[in-house]
């Protein structure tokens, strides 16, 4: 008798409660059941060329709560702040409108 067992890895994606427990003061945003996070300042970021495409929609809420954080809640953008997609309809990396400052945020994703 041969036995085969199969196991699946799960892949998980990091959530605003996972990342606010560990940096209660991180500026994410929430788009696409997906959190991401600003990236502005990173000197990798920097170093590539973003150009805003459409607009995917804007923030409606401003929280430090994990609780019930949902599609366009964000930790430090205010509500009404426009939310764009990236060279042609990329949403890996998007771009808040910040009253004419862009701000990238990428998805943060693990696996």
């Amino acid at each position: 008798m041969v036995l085969v067992g199969c196991t699946s890895t799960i892949n998980t994606t990091p959530t605003a409660k996972s990342i606010l427990t560990e940096h209660s003061q991180a500026d994410i945003l929430q788009y696409n059941n997906l959190i991401y996070i600003n990236t502005t300042s990173l000197e990798s970021m920097k170093q590539l060329e973003y150009t805003k495409y459409e607009i995917i929609g804007e923030i409606i809420k401003t929280t430090n709560s994990s609780k019930n954080f949902n599609d366009f809640y964000a930790t430090k953008l205010e509500s009404g702040t426009k939310i764009f997609s990236t060279n042609g309809k990329n949403t890996d990396t998007i771009i808040a409108d910040l009253n004419g400052q862009y701000i990238l945020y990428t998805v943060l994703l693990e696996g």
